[in-house]
């Protein structure tokens, strides 16, 4: 008896706390509790989407949204309900600063994929909306870096990064509490992400930018490849994952029914930072309202106010007795309080503000907050990132274009034809010819397939600062330009958009980027001997074909 006492002791001890049941909150309209950033069996999930339906059912769950990894070529699932949930498709793309989750992107004509600027501008282009994925991950693949690029939004906390910096005893812990209560065990592994949440109040203060939180459900740990035969054990169950924690989506009006007018509810919300996060696996549904009034208006969560304008900020939540809120500005506490209602009249200073709520006890070195608001963004410039304008010519100097050759796979091709322009006095530059250009790259695998046109150049490029040029293709296509110092393995470049418009193209020298290894990370100017315009399977299928005219090209400064 003393032994199976003291067994029963022991597992009580590891037994995670319930989640506290919070009671409605009067007044806070119409919302959605979903799951974002889930991977099905179509990447590297375990489950089907009808399976993982079913678990957001039973995790009491309005809306999932599904991220399998691709490169945007497969057309996404239309909006559906499977089992009574909204299932909304979209998918993490790859970039050379991270991943990269594409909201709201139809089928893209080729695959995206190479730099992070690129990626958001070819997803921006289609009317996507571009969330930087994991940006805490310790796993240097998967962290976000490209805070310089236009993203529209980022996950501030992410559950398969949560686990990863914990240490063994922690983890040990976790393991054995998760088969008693699987959600608090996972509860357990989170912190908050100071590093995540600075930069995201940073950004904030010149761009609006909706966080959310990121099951990275796959409901499968074991080896790597995610063929069926691997190893792997289908563990933390998505049902577990969608128990722990949840975005609860503040909507117009409660959803209809109607599969794609709920998805457009929903996707539209998110992007307006109408969304909070719920650690549910401390208390649960929970709730927040956050809201800036002035003039007799209220400005909602994710809205901003213009400079100049007083306004009384009022946060309400419904969290167990002892919960702790704080509104924070451009990161910094404010104000906090154990009440259920914080008021702050006459706020004037220009900011990021957000709310934080913790519950007592809360788990996590330093504590993960129970629940996260929004920004509202007070006196401060809201325009959304531009691309840079072009640089005032100097000076030009004219590619030799007449010179052009052809390089290719040994099974691809690459050919100059007759350029055929309605009018080549518009297109030529001090006598040089446009470039029509051929190409097809070989089926099959991708093998390092390619395409490509050199031009020579002589004395190098120190001189000059930017490439430029006109282009128009025949289907839309995303491209290199690339430069060559004197050997075929050193080459550094930069690709670029073309379809039927006729677009300028104006790349600074000094962005190009080492292509493989290089021995500089920036291409030495003084020794390029060669510029190459190249179709390869970065962003181009195997088998893929099409033509391109350049016409204009010229090194300026």
């Amino acid at each position: 008896m003393i032994g199976a006492g003291a067994t029963a002791l022991a597992l009580l001890a590891l037994l995670p706390s319930a989640p506290v049941m919070t009671p409605a909150l009067p007044g806070l309209g119409p919302t959605a509790r979903g799951a974002y950033h889930i991977h099905s069996d179509r990447s590297d999930g375990s489950g089907t989407v009808g399976e993982i339906a079913a678990a957001a059912v039973r995790a009491g769950l309005h809306f999932i949204i599904v991220t399998d990894h691709g490169d945007g070529t497969r057309p996404p699932d239309p909006p559906h309900y499977r089992s009574g949930v909204l299932v909304i498709d979209a998918v993490e793309l790859n970039t050379t600063g991270g991943h990269l989750v594409a909201l709201g992107l139809p089928a893209t004509p080729y695959p995206f994929a190479g730099e992070a600027a690129d990626v958001i501008e070819d997803v921006h282009r289609l009317g996507g909306f571009g969330i930087a994925a994991h940006p805490d991950s310790p796993r240097p693949a998967l962290r976000w870096t490209a805070w310089d690029a236009p993203i529209d939004g980022l996950e501030w906390i992410n559950a398969d990064s949560g686990w990863r910096d914990e240490s063994r005893a922690s983890l040990a812990h976790a393991i054995l509490g998760y088969g008693l209560r699987a959600p608090g065990a996972l509860a357990s592994l989170l912190d908050r992400p100071d590093d995540v949440m600075a930069t995201w109040d940073r950004l904030g203060v010149t761009r609006s930018l909706p966080a959310l939180a990121a099951a990275d459900a796959h409901a499968r740990v074991g080896a790597d490849d995610p063929a069926p035969s691997s190893w792997q054990v289908p563990l933390p169950g998505y049902e577990s994952v969608f128990r722990t924690f949840s975005n609860q989506v503040l909507l117009e009006l409660p959803l209809t029914g109607n599969a794609a007018d709920d998805a457009a509810a929903v996707v539209t919300a998110i992007t307006r930072g109408r969304v909070l996060s719920v650690i549910d696996a401390l208390a649960t549904p929970g709730g927040l309202t956050f809201t800036a009034k002035a003039a007799g208006r209220t400005i909602p969560m994710g809205d901003a106010v213009p400079a100049g304008i007083e306004v009384t900020l009022q946060a309400r939540t419904n969290g167990p007795a002892g919960t702790r809120l704080v509104v924070l500005r451009n990161g910094s506490p404010v104000r906090a309080t154990t009440e259920a209602e914080l008021t702050l009249a006459g706020v004037r200073d220009a900011g990021v503000y957000r709310v934080e709520a913790y519950t007592p006890g809360g788990p996590g070195t330093p504590p993960v907050p129970w629940l996260v608001s929004n920004p509202i963004y007070l006196g401060l410039p809201r325009d959304r990132m531009t691309a840079p304008s072009i640089a005032t010519l100097v000076a030009r100097i004219p590619a030799r274009s007449e010179e052009a050759a052809v390089e290719q796979g040994s099974a691809d091709v690459s050919e100059l034809v007759d350029a055929n322009l309605a009018d080549t006095r518009e297109r030529r530059l001090a006598g040089e010819p446009p470039i029509r250009w051929r190409f097809a790259l070989s089926s099959g695998v991708a093998a390092g397939q390619f395409a490509a046109v050199r031009l020579p150049v002589a004395g190098g490029l120190a001189a000059f600062e930017r490439v430029r040029f006109r282009v128009t293709a025949a289907a839309p296509v995303r491209a290199w330009v690339q430069v060559r110092a004197g050997t075929a393995t050193e080459r550094w470049g930069r690709t670029f958009y073309a379809d039927r418009e006729s677009r300028l193209v104006d790349l600074a020298l000094t962005s190009f980027r080492p292509i493989g290894t290089t021995s500089s990370a920036t291409a030495p100017l003084d020794r390029i001997d060669s510029l190459l315009l190249v179709i390869d399977t970065l962003n181009s299928r195997p088998g893929a074909s099409g033509a391109m005219t350049i016409s204009e090209l010229a090194f300026v400064r």
